[in-house]
């Protein structure tokens, strides 16, 4: 009902939805809602990047809508997240704003550990948004149009600064060129790439 009645929801998703192996159950959710979603670092994969929903990861390597829309929704729901501090920052500083916030995860000591939740679900990621799906169908419920619209329009005007277009430039080699490149060599290939941590697996 919480969702459902939200003006601004966001989805925040996390490693948890890869482990569950939920990806389908995740998907059907954001398709039937309309609702924006964002991944942590450890989420990506589990919903494709490529999808008008999904706002890009979000964080201090994240992109400007995916925070935005984390830090001015009303209603959050986090799957399988666990609100570290390289995704929200402060936790003082985000627990300052007014929000709902539904967490979902399948350890019990990770909800409210960071940042204290209103609606805490212990269970399996995949458990939990099957019967969160089956419950809205038969409820027959749908979010309201008009505050979804107008909640896009807000999303949509932050990504008009395009966060993560660069200008390409002979005098020195920039990583995003290198990632495009590589992405561009190995597109049509079964390709494993593997990467240790630091600034070039942010890259």
């Amino acid at each position: 009902q919480l969702l459902l009645e939200a003006k601004r929801p966001m989805v925040y998703t996390g490693g948890g939805v890869v482990l569950s192996n939920a990806s389908a159950q995740l998907k059907e959710f954001i398709e039937s809602s309309g609702f924006p979603i964002t991944n942590t670092l450890m989420g990506l994969g589990a919903y494709p990047a490529t999808d008008e929903q999904f706002l890009g990861m979000l964080g201090m390597h994240g992109t400007y809508e995916a925070n935005m829309a984390m830090q001015n929704c009303d209603v959050l729901l986090a799957v399988g997240a666990r609100f570290d501090d390289r995704v929200i920052g402060n936790p003082a500083h985000f627990s300052s704003v007014q929000r709902k916030i539904v967490h979902i995860d399948i350890d019990p000591s990770s909800i409210s550990k960071r940042v204290k939740v209103d609606i805490p679900i212990v269970g399996d990621v995949k458990d939990v948004l099957q019967e969160l799906i089956a419950q809205i169908r038969e409820a027959q419920a749908k979010p309201d149009v008009q505050l979804l619209s107008a909640w896009w329009g807000q999303i949509n005007e932050w990504r008009k600064r395009e966060c993560l277009a660069y200008k390409h430039s002979d005098d020195v080699i920039k990583p995003q060129y290198v990632v495009e490149t590589l992405c561009e060599l190995t597109r049509q290939r079964d390709t494993y790439i593997t990467s240790d941590v630091g600034q070039h697996q942010m890259w």
